[in-house]
């Protein structure tokens, strides 16, 4: 019986008359779907690093005592005279970059891209004082997949695609490598590996019957996903760092995020990468608290260094950055900012843009785990001064001059800070 009701239905509904088909329609029906979708809009709207727009009055005080690394500078001609030698030992390392192929490999990149990396990179390494250990660069063949990726902590590898869409744009390159830097800097190989063995063991006894781990598991899945999104935010502003030092311009590197706007992707609750909207809005919040002396590091350490040679691996597949053989002090390479630096950065930059309550938040975390920053506690006092013109509330006066004589207590002989306190 039911057979005969499906051949029924069947018939009945070959047999209907079906009416033309409203091509124009259709087509109007999809193009909403475009502007959604679209790639255009995605790759081009808000790729710009809007940095050190600050919004500072003619009036603010900033005698600029605030110091943010250990650093001199260079004169303009200097610079550019040392970069004219450098480019000569540059020519030497890119002839011995294409005569290290070999027919008896199967090289999966030739030796200009390897050359283009290479220069992104090693000026990465040279202008933050990362040459502490070889570097390795692999280039696999992906010419599908635009990605990049980090393991240990000196291995990036970088796909073929990602060459063929910024290649020709070293800003981009040098966040893209940067970001990679970024995850082996601040440990996140280490932390990523903890999360999932952790995960697996869980797992593990979840298929064993085990209920608790079973639930135990699903939230440690989530916890990797939401730890996996704030690395990655992590490693772009740090990769932003490296790529502001080596004097890259972040503005135009930030084509990259606005390229990745515009690629499929699973939903946010799916994935252990942020949505590329998020990362942009991210780094451009945070490129608004660097401070603009920042590329002087790189211009000094590039200036007192010289270009590191480069080599193809034996696997042919990546390259080694090579360290100097006679090493530094410890002290002197690159780290990640302390958090007492974190904090006399974000409270001085909230201040230089008008944003008193913030700043004055920042320092005084700062002033918990370090009460000798004498510049700190002055600019403390400036933003309290200026909270207390905006509110007339007494109690920032109050601040503002327990900030000021806490700071002449320990620099009796600053100028600015006796200045400060008759001022109060």
């Amino acid at each position: 019986m039911k057979k005969i009701l499906m051949l029924v239905l069947f018939f009945s509904v070959a047999l209907c008359p079906v009416g033309a088909k409203d091509y124009v329609k259709m087509q109007l029906k999809e193009m909403k779907h475009a502007q959604k979708y679209g790639t255009t809009q995605k790759v081009l709207q808000n790729q710009h690093i809007q940095m050190n727009k600050t919004v500072t009055k003619s009036e603010i005080k900033d005698p600029k005592i605030m110091k943010f690394g250990n650093y001199e500078t260079v004169s303009q001609a200097d610079y550019k005279k040392k970069l004219k030698s450098d480019e000569k030992k540059y020519e030497d390392i890119k002839k011995n970059l294409s005569k290290s192929a070999s027919k008896h490999y199967k090289t999966q990149a030739d030796a200009a891209d390897f050359y283009k990396v290479y220069r992104v990179a090693e000026k990465l390494i040279r202008a933050n004082k990362l040459d502490y250990i070889n570097w390795r660069v692999e280039i696999y063949k992906d010419s599908v997949n635009p990605n990049a990726f980090s393991t240990n902590t000196n291995y990036i590898a970088l796909s073929t695609s990602i060459i063929d869409n910024f290649g020709d744009n070293d800003d981009a390159m040098a966040l893209i490598i940067g970001h990679e830097m970024g995850h082996a800097l601040l440990g996140h190989q280490e932390r990523t590996s903890r999360l999932a063995m952790k995960m697996q063991d869980q797992k593990m006894l979840a298929k064993r019957g085990n209920y608790v781990s079973a639930a135990a598991y699903l939230g440690m899945r989530q916890k990797y996903r939401t730890d996996s999104k704030n690395m990655e935010y992590a490693a772009d502003v740090e990769g932003a760092k490296l790529a502001l030092h080596a004097g890259y311009n972040l503005d135009s590197g930030s084509e990259v995020i606005s390229y990745f706007s515009s690629l499929p992707r699973r939903y946010e609750w799916q994935n252990d990468h942020p949505n590329p909207v998020k990362r942009l809005q991210n780094l451009q919040e945070n490129a608004k608290y660097f401070p603009a002396e920042w590329d002087e590091i790189g211009k000094v350490n590039i200036y007192n260094s010289e270009p590191m040679p480069a080599r193809l691996s034996s696997d042919r597949r990546s390259m080694v950055i090579s360290a100097p053989l006679e090493k530094l002090n410890e002290k002197s390479y690159y780290a990640p900012e302390t958090m007492e630096e974190v904090y006399a950065r974000f409270g001085y930059m909230y201040y230089i843009n008008g944003e008193f309550s913030k700043s004055i938040n920042s320092f005084e975390k700062l002033f918990k785990l370090d009460k000798t920053n004498a510049p700190a506690y002055l600019y403390a006092s400036y933003a309290s001064e200026y909270l207390y013109k905006q509110t007339n509330d007494s109690k920032y006066l109050k601040q503002a001059k327990e900030y000021a004589l806490k700071a002449q207590s320990l620099d009796s002989k600053n100028h600015y800070i006796k200045e400060q306190v008759n001022s109060l």
